[in-house]
């Protein structure tokens, strides 16, 4: 588990909407609510510990951006976001 996270940490990476929206299109991005820990949660997908990532999802936590998130990251191209990419998913929390 420690091997994982500490791979995962260190691939965290700060990136603007501008940077995300060509992921968008392929319809593997994912939001990670603030309140979650990004790292636990790639490590989560990474282990497929479908349980954990199942709770996030129902409770509206882990899920697709909204239109509505959209268009307004569009006017805000410079919006930050931290990002970890767990093949085939590109996971971003908001700043």
């Amino acid at each position: 588990m420690g091997d994982l996270r500490n791979k995962l940490a260190e691939e965290q990476v700060p990136v603007d909407w501008r940077a995300l929206r060509t992921h968008l299109q392929r319809g593997n991005v994912i939001l990670v609510a603030p309140e979650l820990d990004l790292v636990a949660v790639a490590w989560c997908v990474a282990s497929d510990r479908a349980r954990d990532v199942a709770a996030w999802i129902s409770a509206g936590k882990v899920r697709k951006p909204e239109q509505e998130e959209l268009t307004h990251w569009e006017r805000e191209l410079e919006k930050p976001f931290r990002m970890l990419i767990v093949a085939p998913y590109i996971l971003i929390q908001a700043i």
